[in-house]
Order: structure tokens, then sequence, then C-alpha cells
């Protein structure tokens, strides 16, 4: 009996192309949802100014004009906003905690909030949110 060898060649590379297609497909997926997750879940008319954008992660507290609030999407009670703050904003220090009123509330309850937010959550900045006002140059 004859014992002959196949000549088998090993595998010697990996082959980029279905990673680099899977690589392709999560980022299209992550571009397309992104900015569906951060749609806050309270519709809020926002008063109208010139401001600057800020690039840093934030945390939103949010106040509607039928008196419901909420922490970024997820809506809270009153009892829940300083524990619900204070959790999203952690070690971190230069977060900003931007509050989003319905421009239509009396100024008094939204100063409320924000007395919670400097006095019991400790926030060291805090921002009103605002649609941006587009700048009207002469001539």
């Amino acid at each position: 009996m004859k014992v002959t060898r196949s000549e088998e060649v090993p595998i010697g590379g990996v082959y980029i192309a279905p990673i680099i297609n899977v690589a392709f497909v999560l980022v299209i997926v992550l571009m397309i949802v992104a900015p569906i997750v951060n749609i806050p879940s309270i519709p809020v008319d926002l008063p109208e100014a010139i401001t600057k954008e800020s690039k840093e992660q934030n945390v939103t507290v949010s106040y509607s004009k039928d008196g419901r609030l909420a922490i970024d999407s997820e809506e809270v009670s009153w009892d829940e906003l300083v524990p619900g703050v204070r959790k999203r904003i952690g070690k971190r220090r230069n977060v900003y905690v931007i509050v989003r009123a319905d421009k239509d509330i009396p100024f008094g309850k939204v100063e409320k909030i924000f007395d919670i937010l400097v006095k019991k959550v400790r926030a060291r900045r805090v921002a009103v949110a605002t649609k941006q006002k587009i700048k009207k140059y002469k001539k």
C-alpha cells in the first residue's frame, strides 16, 4: 500500500472584506439610530436666543406646559429629580445641566428647578435651552 501525501496549503491570511462589510453596516445603523435616541419624550416649545453650542455630554431636564418633568428622555416625578440628575452627573464636574422649559411657563416655576439643581444637586453648570435664532446682518 502506497501512502500519498496530499499537498494542502495552510490558510495564511484573514479575509478582511467580510469584517469591513459588517463594520460598515454597524456604522450606518448607529448613524440612523443615534438622533432618534436623543429626542426627549416631552414636547417643549423653547424660547429663541443666539447661543453657543456645547460639544460635551450634557444632562437635560425638561419641563412641559402640562407640568410633566423628564431627565434626558425619562419621565420622572419631582421626588425623583434630585437622585436622577445626581446619578447622571456622577463624578463628572464639567457637565452642563440644561433646563428645557416651555416658553409659556411662568419663570417662577422654572426658577424652582434651577434652585433644586444648584442647591440640592449641587450642579456647577446650569443652562437654559433655547431655539437657535438666526442672526440677521445689516448691510
